[in-house]
Formats: structure tokens, sequence, C-alpha cells
């Protein structure tokens, strides 16, 4: 009895131990901190975050403080997430995203940088309102970030 008991407790720990590993820690819009450029998150349409392997969140008020944040900071094992801008305070896997920069659509950091689950919603954005849509291999060369 007591063996079931020991792997119960350990199961049970070992489950709520790993908590929200792989997926984003929601960001808390008015109150959240920027990991680079230390702003309050404010802009729902924008924001970005890295998780690492263990499980420490990284919050970004946007995508351009991210790929900065990146520049002088390695992670392993680590997940990119950023908002899209056409759904409001939902993540998206930012490796899988597509990125608009439009002087048009200005970002908390002025880099006129918005996110998009897919080229198409990337590409109708660019129609209505100008610029260039990149990949995340693209975005991350013209912002000179690793990873």
């Amino acid at each position: 009895m007591k063996t079931i008991i020991v792997t119960i407790i350990l199961s049970v720990f070992m489950l709520t131990s790993c908590g929200n590993a792989g997926s984003p820690d929601p960001i808390n819009f008015g109150s959240d901190l920027c990991a680079h450029c230390n702003m309050k998150i404010m802009d729902t349409r924008f924001g970005a975050e890295i998780l690492t392997g263990k499980g420490k969140a990284y919050k970004f008020d946007a995508a351009e403080c991210m790929f900065d944040y990146m520049k002088a900071n390695k992670f392993d094992n680590a997940t990119y997430w950023v908002i899209d801008y056409k759904n409001p305070s939902s993540f998206i896997n930012a490796t899988k995203a597509f990125y608009l920069i439009s002087m048009k659509i200005k970002s908390p950091m002025g880099e006129f940088l918005s996110c998009y689950s897919g080229s198409s919603a990337a590409n109708e954005s660019k129609s209505a309102n100008g610029g260039d849509v990149y990949s995340w291999s693209e975005i991350k060369a013209k912002f000179n970030a690793g990873n």
C-alpha cells in the first residue's frame, strides 16, 4: 500500500513540476515588463516571448525587442512566440510566423514590425498597408538575431 501511495505522490509531483512547458506564459498587459527595454507591455497587438527549456519565460513588448535580446543572449532548447497582430493577445509560434515591416503599422519600439500566423494574413496586411513580408529566418537575419 505504501508503494502505491508513494508512486501516486511522485507521479503528481512530476506532472505538476512540468507546468506549462512548451506553452507560452500569458502576458499580463499593463503590468509585465519587457525583458529587453523594461517598458510595460501595453499593446495587445504586439508582444513576444522566449520560453527556455527549463520553463523560464522572457517577455517582450514587441518582436523587435525579442530579436534584439537574442543578439546578446543564447538559449538552448528554447521556444519562441509572438503575438498574432490579427488576433490580439494570442501567441503563435514565432518560427512559423510571417512578419510585415510596414511604415503604416507602428509597433511599440518604432520598427513597424507586425507578426502573422500565415503568409496569406501577412500578405493581406501588406496589400492594405504596403511594406515587406519576411519569414522567421529572413527576419532574424534582418535583425541579426542569432539562435
